[in-house]
């Protein structure tokens, strides 16, 4: 079976990677498309890929998720004009790997829905994967596939983009959304780059641990203010040390009890950490949740990332805190007095560990393999 995998960001894809090399080890072939960053990702996962450009001299908008406050109801129509306009940069570059690749199966990021017009063009099934709490695609995909069926139509591609045949989620059921529509289950396995493990990643002996991660959004923490509050309250916990991952351009000072950790993959040390503070992003979490870690999400207005500390809280596994209960002047002792919470009430680490668990139970990518290729050999309808 040749599958291909069409991403969005690298973000989205790596949830993917795990699946992917569930099915190259089952035998079949797999070719990732996507920008450049996203096969480059791919080449670090050992996948080969495809770099899909957007056209010269055209800015093509990368926005396809709603933003603005998180409980906000999305304007679909301005959501809906840059789906058309990013889509119709992109497909034509899409639809021509596709064809010269000849897959029997795509596996789609949720909002990349040029995978759902080259399902249709090709008639061959799509296969939705989720990178966790989903509060975007459930909504988006039937909104995209009315809005993209001009573009669709353009190429030939007469009845629009194609559903979805299968959505597979690696996000443990008791953390998703409930508005988040059916799929199946695939259990979640960390892919965080590769690295080798660091010396300091043995645990010091009397000191809790803290790493912090923002992901690729470091830059939010740039405002020299800003990033110096988070490390003087970071460094005014007792017998805390927090492991940064990524400190933004030109802040290279840092107190002793705050630790500059560079370009290491977050499950090689996180599972020896106390707590985890981040921005929300679902690869984090999960990272984090797999290996039995409790949190602090920053709350933000991205949807998305909103999503996941409001599901982290709500099961119990971490708290979600304000941008300004975090920074406030008004507040200082508010980040310190979330830390030492998550670092002493066993509640929190306990249910992290009950989702551990539950992660663990969930199908491993390796038995969803048969899945996949029993869609690929069926025929398509419509």
């Amino acid at each position: 079976m040749r599958t291909l995998i069409v991403g969005l960001v690298p973000s989205h894809f790596v949830s993917m990677v795990p699946t992917a090399w569930a099915l190259r080890a089952a035998g079949h072939q797999v070719l990732v498309a996507g920008p450049p960053a996203v096969v480059e990702e791919a080449a670090c996962a050992g996948l080969s890929g495809v770099a899909v450009n957007e056209p010269p001299g055209r800015r093509v908008r990368r926005s396809a998720a709603p933003s603005g406050l998180a409980n906000a109801a999305p304007d679909w129509g301005v959501l809906e004009e840059r789906w058309r306009e990013r889509v119709d940069g992109v497909l034509d570059a899409h639809l021509a790997t596709a064809r010269a690749w000849k897959p029997d199966l795509l596996l789609v990021d949720p909002l990349e829905f040029s995978g759902l017009i080259i399902a249709a063009a090709l008639r061959v099934p799509a296969v939705v994967h989720r990178w966790g709490p989903d509060r975007i695609s459930s909504q988006s995909i039937p909104r995209a596939r009315d809005a993209l069926a001009a573009v669709a139509a353009a190429r030939g591609v007469a009845d629009g983009p194609a559903a979805p045949a299968m959505v597979l989620d690696p996000c443990p059921p008791s953390l998703q959304c409930p508005e988040a529509s059916a799929a199946q289950p695939v259990g979640f396995v960390p892919f965080n780059g590769a690295g080798s493990p660091p010396g300091w990643a043995q645990r010091r002996e009397g000191r809790h641990r803290l790493c912090v991660s923002f992901g690729g959004q470091t830059p939010m923490l740039c405002e020299p203010a800003v990033w110096k509050a988070l490390v003087d309250r970071l460094a005014s916990v007792p017998g805390l040390e927090s492991l940064v991952t990524a400190v933004p351009q030109g802040h290279s000072a840092l107190p002793d009890s705050v630790r500059a950790c560079g370009r290491v993959p977050l499950d090689l040390f996180l599972g020896g950490c106390d707590a985890l503070l981040h921005h929300g992003g679902a690869g984090t979490a999960l990272t984090g949740l797999a290996l039995g870690v409790p949190q602090l999400v920053v709350a933000q207005p991205n949807p998305s990332w909103a999503a996941v500390g409001e599901r982290i809280a709500a099961r119990g596994t971490g708290l979600v805190l304000e941008p300004t209960a975090v920074l406030s002047h008004e507040s200082p002792d508010g980040l310190r007095r979330a830390v030492e919470e998550v670092l002493t009430e066993p509640g929190y680490r306990q249910a992290a560990a009950q989702v551990a668990q539950e992660m663990r139970d969930l199908p491993s990518p390796a038995r969803i393999v048969p899945l996949l290729t029993e869609l690929a050999e069926a025929p398509v309808s419509g």
